[in-house]
């Protein structure tokens, strides 16, 4: 539960920051730290993708087969279940709030946004299968970012938004970790991580603005890449 640990206190940190210094980040160094986090992202999602992989040309080329059926497969899963237009609602929920912030809804706001995010349930897997938690340092250093801001609407209720955080992710993080020891062998595992690679490394055009990927609804390919990972892998 390292990277819940770090996720948590970066809430703290941001909300301290903000308390103290009483002024927005600049742009330009918002647009530095972004930049920073995308090619971080971009190494851990190549680097996750490659650990996944073993054997020679033939295997990596079935092996990165597989990946794209789960992702193709998950993906459908995902939108008829929705999930990245529920998600979308709760963003424009959010944008609402903050034209008319509520101190009484900011608890409850800024928990919902951080905890139901694609990188949450990445980060939380990836940790709680390998003990890497590099995902959910992408995750911390933004939402420390989001909590400066948050801070000037809502005020110390975002402090509070920690605990659902460190409930939500670090059981999430246990559960899988549960399951690999009672359930998954390495080639399910090894498949889970290609995906989460895939996923990451795609995540940096939403870190750095320059797109709109419905990341959310590729979330069922981490289910769906252990059967085939199973039988194929």
């Amino acid at each position: 539960m390292t990277g819940t640990w770090i996720n948590a206190l970066a809430i703290l940190l941001g909300t301290s920051i903000a308390i103290v210094s009483r002024k927005d980040l600049s742009q330009i160094a918002q647009q530095r730290i972004k930049l920073v986090l995308a090619v971080f992202a971009m190494y851990v999602g190549i680097s996750l993708l490659w650990e996944s992989m073993h054997g020679g040309v033939i295997q990596h080329f079935k092996q990165m087969l597989l990946l794209f059926t789960a992702l193709v497969v998950g993906n459908m899963a995902g939108m008829l279940l929705g999930i990245q237009k529920k998600l979308n609602r709760l963003v424009m929920f959010a944008k609402d709030q903050f034209d008319k912030p509520s101190k009484s809804q900011g608890f409850k706001l800024t928990s919902a946004l951080y905890c139901l995010t694609p990188f949450a349930a990445i980060g939380a897997c990836m940790e709680g299968l390998t003990g890497d938690y590099r995902t959910l340092l992408i995750k911390a250093v933004m939402d420390g970012m989001a909590a400066h801001s948050f801070y000037r609407l809502f005020g110390g209720s975002v402090v509070l938004s920690a605990i659902p955080l460190l409930a939500f992710q670090g059981n999430l993080t246990l559960i899988v970790h549960w399951m690999k020891t009672q359930i998954l062998i390495p080639d399910m595992v090894e498949g889970m991580m290609g995906i989460a690679g895939l996923l990451v490394f795609t995540s940096v055009v939403l870190i750095t603005n320059t797109g709109k990927p419905r990341l959310a609804d590729y979330l069922p390919s981490l289910i769906v890449i252990a059967p085939l990972a199973y039988w194929f892998w």
